[in-house]
């Protein structure tokens, strides 16, 4: 249990005999997706492993989370699950989308930053899941790469806190974080760089 940013508690369930079962209990409808993301490591007997299963409870005015990464490994992926209906002004998740692409250390960097410049510019910057009178409905998942920068945005609303379930899953000879605690903390500044730049062009 912990709180990273003011407003959002974390209950880490990973490991718990009581906990973990009813909280893991949608990767019965994962498991197909999951499985196809990893099926080449499958058909290479690598092994796959749920690395986190956690909730996030945004508090009203909880506040903007940082742009961070899960994992820099690769092919770990992260999938969040509102457990109730999450409108713009309640805390949803935006994304840098391409970001991951910066990961993929078979590539070249000028090949990386290509392909990662090349879907920010698509998309003007950051997605939030929800924007406007958009609603990211309860049990609509938003199933990433964990190498993506995303964020929880700030908890405007005076209701009820509103609660995440986040699962992760990663390849055995793979775990999180895949990196040094340097590279993330170069990950949270880059996105902040990114975010202001692709808003100022989508501005323009």
């Amino acid at each position: 249990m912990g709180r990273y940013t003011f407003g959002r508690l974390h209950l880490l369930f990973r490991g718990s005999p009581e906990y973990e079962p009813p909280a893991v209990s949608p990767h019965a409808s994962l498991a197909p997706l999951v499985h196809k993301h990893y099926e080449i490591q499958d058909l290479a007997g690598r092994r796959i492993f749920l690395s986190e299963a956690q909730l996030v409870i945004a508090d009203p005015f909880a506040e903007i989370q940082q742009w961070h990464l899960d994992a820099a490994t690769g092919r770990g992926l992260s999938v969040f699950l509102p457990l109730s209906n999450v409108a713009a002004n309640r805390g949803p998740q935006e994304v840098l989308p391409g970001t991951h692409a910066l990961h993929d250390y078979k590539r070249s960097l000028q090949e990386r930053c290509r392909d990662c410049f090349r879907s920010l510019c698509a998309t003007h910057g950051a997605v939030a899941v929800a924007s406007g009178d958009e609603v990211w409905t309860a049990g609509d998942a938003l199933v990433m790469d964990a190498g993506l920068l995303h964020r929880g945005l700030a908890n405007d609303s005076l209701g009820a806190p509103v609660p995440m379930l986040v699962l992760r899953y990663d390849l055995v000879d793979k775990p999180p974080p895949g990196c040094r605690r340097s590279w993330l903390l170069s990950m949270s500044h880059l996105g902040r760089s990114l975010s202001s730049v692709f808003r100022l062009y989508a501005w323009v």
